[in-house]
């Protein structure tokens, strides 16, 4: 009697631990990347399930930024400014990896440069055949730190000096955004790596931890009876 009791009992318990609902990692994973932005950092490419934001390298724009309010410091106009920035990327390659047929809206970081890159090229090009500020620097709409670079180059009067101050702001907010988002991922990390192990190990915490005792508990009630 005690012993089939017991069976049952545990046969109980294990049916109930394996019947908790869990989620995998790989689902998990899924769901926490399909809106990985806000929308302050610019519009991205939507990806298969339509909500995913283009992750724009703040470092390297911010570099780009920099680089930008150098040569308007150094008496250089917009223009010639922007086509050095755009010469950076030249340099690299990643024009031409862009030209070759990459896709415009790969989020990768070779993607994105090459379309960074060409942003740069086309600003140089729409200045160069006299088309004015406003619609050369259209093209950074939805760049975070070119876009309000575009705006302070295409609406601001004031000096060289003025325009390369705004610039430096404008880099130093974008690395701090880039620490946030750093730091917002390694949580969102840290969270993630609890999921999977709080719904495997549960189980088997009914099952070998509290199953064994309630079995127990009920041999002794029903053994004594």
């Amino acid at each position: 009697m005690s012993a089939s009791i017991s069976t049952v009992l545990a046969t109980a318990f294990l049916a109930g631990a394996l019947a908790l609902p869990g989620v995998g990692p790989a689902g998990r994973i899924s769901e926490s990347t399909r809106d990985p932005k806000a929308p302050r950092d610019g519009p991205g490419n939507t990806s298969r399930w339509g909500k995913q934001k283009k992750r724009w390298d703040k470092h390297r724009i911010a570099s780009d930024i920099e680089l930008f309010a150098a040569c308007f410091r150094a008496g250089l106009p917009a223009a010639a400014a922007a086509a050095a920035v755009a010469e950076s990327y030249q340099q690299g390659g990643q024009d031409e990896a862009l030209n070759e047929g990459e896709n415009v809206g790969d989020t990768g970081e070779s993607g994105q440069l090459a379309q960074l890159g060409q942003l740069w090229r086309r600003v140089v090009a729409y200045s160069e055949l006299g088309i004015e500020p406003e619609r050369a620097w259209a093209v950074m709409h939805g760049v975070p730190g070119c876009e309000e670079l575009a705006s302070t180059v295409t609406l601001s009067h004031a000096s060289g000096s003025a325009v390369a101050d705004s610039c430096d702001r404008i880099a130093e907010s974008l690395r701090a955004d880039a620490a946030d988002d750093a730091t917002a991922a390694a949580e969102r990390a840290g969270v993630l790596i609890s999921i999977p192990l709080a719904a495997f190990f549960l189980p088997a915490f009914f099952v070998l931890g509290l199953a064994p005792v309630v079995i127990g508990l009920g041999s002794d009630m029903f053994g004594g009876g």
